[in-house]
């Protein structure tokens, strides 16, 4: 049994790993979805958290840990900055907003080629995120989501998402609220730029664009944002979805397509609201035998 698992993990490890650094830069987002924060600043934070964890470990000589701190506390910083003015701005104009502080890294980093390599990125990084890692900061981040959605700030949060006008009015501070989120995605999402710099050996200011931050808005939105565990569900399914359709590369992207605007347009809860579908209809179901004549008898 232990061989069969050790020559799992041998063969799946890039896959395993993928999926516990993609739930990590989901829970950045469902932090900001939380709070009715469809941000597009994900490409962004992770860009500061990855190029600053690898001028610390390659050019300052730090060791790894601080390194990733260092990066996350860049991102949160930049976060702040820039959470300020854009959480004054709704919808569609927040989005374009995060999406302008996303491009703006971008190209500094496509132009600073002193620090970030310009348009051909950093090679040969040195290794040295393990999958344990990854795993322990998804537990860490899962338990601390958890135990602020059981707090007083939790139930603020769920009140601003619910009506942020009532919130205000019942007392609750929106703008700090929300701000205090931002800035925890930023963090999260710049660990999650520092720990996939030094597993992949490179990072490119490509790496960092509109698409990945479109790709982490997927991940918990396609999980259910309702859910604890549906950034986790929705970013290995995501991961895991190309893998399984390699054996049509040419309809694969087609087909992951479909089955996105599939499920967003069946289950607008995500995936994890089937469960509630389920626990529904079983009441239901008690309800109906209970209302039937005799049933109280029996």
């Amino acid at each position: 049994m232990s061989a069969w698992i050790g020559q799992f993990f041998a063969s799946y490890s890039n896959i395993i790993d993928l999926c516990l650094l993609n739930s990590l830069i989901a829970y950045g987002l469902f932090l900001a979805l939380s709070a009715n924060m469809f941000s597009l600043a994900t490409g962004g934070f992770m860009a500061l958290g990855a190029y600053c964890s690898v001028y610390c470990t390659m050019e300052l000589g730090w060791p790894f840990a601080p390194a990733v701190i260092a990066g996350s506390l860049l991102s949160a910083l930049g976060a702040a900055l820039i959470g300020a003015p854009v959480l004054r701005l709704r919808g569609d104009y927040f989005m374009l907003a995060t999406f302008a502080f996303t491009e703006v890294v971008r190209v500094i980093a496509l132009n600073w080629d002193s620090v970030t390599g310009g348009a051909i990125g950093i090679v040969s990084i040195p290794r040295y995120t393990e999958t344990w890692h990854l795993a322990l900061a998804v537990v860490v981040i899962l338990y601390v989501t958890y135990t602020l959605r059981r707090s007083y700030f939790g139930r603020a949060i769920a009140a601003i998402k619910q009506d942020d006008v009532v919130a205000q009015s019942m007392g609750v501070n929106v703008f700090a609220h929300r701000l205090s989120l931002f800035i925890a995605s930023g963090f999260i999402c710049g660990a999650a730029g520092a720990l996939a710099a030094h597993l992949n050996y490179f990072i490119g200011p490509s790496d960092f664009g509109l698409l990945r931050s479109v790709d982490a808005l997927i991940y918990p939105i396609l999980g259910g944002v309702n859910s604890l565990v549906g950034p986790v569900v929705g970013a290995i399914f995501t991961t895991i979805l190309p893998e399984a359709l390699r054996f049509s590369n040419q309809l694969r992207e087609i087909l992951m397509g479909a089955l996105v605007v599939a499920i967003v347009l069946y289950l607008p809860g995500g995936a994890m609201s089937v469960l509630n579908l389920r626990r529904r209809r079983t009441g239901a179901r008690g309800v109906e035998l209970a209302a039937q004549p005799g049933s109280a008898k029996t």
